[in-house]
């Protein structure tokens, strides 16, 4: 534990100092009482440069409060998919939970952005330990969080996001568009070399960090018996308590947590229940997903429930990346792929069941067809990962077909469809992944639209 602790603090530092050291402000202001370039360009300003990467992942991950007005894909995914219901006005935003989104949509060109600047972020932060201090444990640390980036871009866009770079010089280099094969190729080789580094600098808690991350990126490229199989491998040994955690804080508006800002201080959506004929009843009592009700005409539009999450009920809550339940669940998946899903201990039900007595939930009633085992593993999924960023990515997977590594579901079976009885009524659209911001394709030629939408 001391020595989880003592590899947890820099997160924790880090966090603290996000509002003062963002890689971009610490080029960009004179005072001398901030890190400057030169400050920086050696193995003693390397934790500030990954302190600046901590907080841009923060910032596209958890989002922001207050006046920076930034909402994260915890918030996007959690609209977009049955996680959250639309409760405000903005017409941008109401593209997003009716899964039909413009690529000339402002609120969908700041969250695109944001999260290929952590990803920058992240990129200038382990090729700086690279070269200054490669047997340093952090270089694990920023590598995971460069792979964690490619895996949000893979699992919240659709094929054919661009990766560009700044030069030495730091000028703009327009990249090339990523399948989101090659998203995820990308992301593992940043876990693998992050598992090495780990390893060889002895930090256990670093790597079971990239061995989730890993894990996570192996699943979301192929759910097959085989990838399922070598993804529970990778989490075997992490512990069932490791926690890698993205803090937030009350110091600043850049450090609060998004959802906290946008749902209990602006209403601006609310916490679903069954939203759009196949969400889940995330209002049931379950203490996975416990909630406030405001009551009638309390919402940012003055018109519906406001209906908060307790899950970050302040502005310095915390966001979990990576953990051992998510582990556990992998492990889970596993079993049911290779056909044990009611072997005694290792099975998938035992799994399960495991999971929810340490947390005083009654036992799951066996499922009894392939199709029930698996609607029961990703019900539970969805409400052990509430709002954490992976329900996206578990839509997806439901919707991909069995030739593709998916489970073979049809997209409308899974996502949240039919009539929307949100702002503007109609029904929901058919997108099944974000788009590519137009103003992307406006900057960059090499990337004027997305490769395909398919989940």
């Amino acid at each position: 534990m001391n020595h989880r602790i003592r590899n947890a603090l820099p997160i924790t530092v880090a966090a603290l100092m996000v509002g003062a050291c963002s890689v971009d402000k610490m080029l960009e202001v004179p005072d001398p009482d901030v890190s400057r370039p030169p400050d920086v360009i050696n193995a003693a300003g390397l934790p500030t440069v990954l302190a600046g990467a901590i907080g841009d992942f923060q910032v596209a991950y958890a989002g922001t409060g207050g006046n920076t007005g930034i909402e994260g894909l915890v918030n996007m995914q959690g609209l977009f998919t049955d996680e959250f219901t639309f409760t405000e006005t903005f017409p941008t935003r109401v593209q997003v939970d009716r899964r039909a989104i413009d690529r000339n949509n402002s609120s969908m060109l700041t969250i695109y952005f944001v999260t290929q600047r952590a990803r920058q972020s992240a990129f200038r932060a382990e090729s700086a330990y690279a070269a200054l201090a490669p047997t340093d444990s952090l270089y694990s640390e920023a590598l995971s969080l460069e792979g964690y980036s490619f895996i949000l871009l893979a699992e919240s866009y659709c094929s054919g996001v661009p990766i560009t770079k700044l030069d030495a010089a730091g000028k703009v280099v327009p990249g090339q568009p990523l399948t989101t094969q090659q998203l995820l190729d990308s992301a593992i080789d940043r876990f693998t070399r992050a598992r090495t580094v780990a390893t060889s600098t002895g930090s256990d808690f670093l790597l079971n960090l990239a061995r989730v991350g890993q894990a996570r990126a192996t699943i979301f490229k192929s759910s097959t018996a085989a990838s399922l199989a070598a993804a529970a491998a990778l989490v075997a040994n992490v512990p069932d308590d490791y926690e890698y955690i993205v803090f937030s804080s009350g110091n600043t508006d850049r450090q609060n947590n998004g959802v906290f800002e946008l749902q209990w201080l602006e209403g601006r959506w609310s916490q679903s229940n069954n939203e759009g004929t196949n969400g889940m009843p995330f209002r049931n009592g379950d203490p996975r997903t416990p909630f406030h009700d405001f009551g009638p005409r309390t919402a940012f539009d003055g018109s519906r429930n406001l209906v908060v999450t307790l899950k970050y009920p302040s502005r310095d809550a915390s966001t979990v990346l990576a953990s051992g339940l998510e582990a556990r669940l992998i492990q889970a998946e596993a079993a049911l792929a290779a056909g044990n899903y009611a072997t005694p201990t290792t099975g998938t039900l035992a799994i399960l069941n495991n999971l929810r007595a340490a947390a005083g939930l009654a036992a799951l009633t066996p499922a009894a067809t392939t199709a029930a085992q698996q609607d029961q593993l990703f019900r539970e999924r969805a409400f052990w990962l509430y709002l954490t960023g992976h329900r996206l990515g578990d839509l997806r997977r439901l919707s991909r077909s069995v030739a593709n590594g998916g489970y073979g579901r049809n997209s409308e079976s899974v996502f949240p469809t039919g009539t929307y009885t949100g702002r503007g009524g109609g029904v929901f659209g058919p997108d099944v992944n974000f788009p590519i911001p137009i103003e992307e394709a406006n900057a960059n030629p090499n990337a004027p639209a997305c490769l395909d939408r398919n989940p």
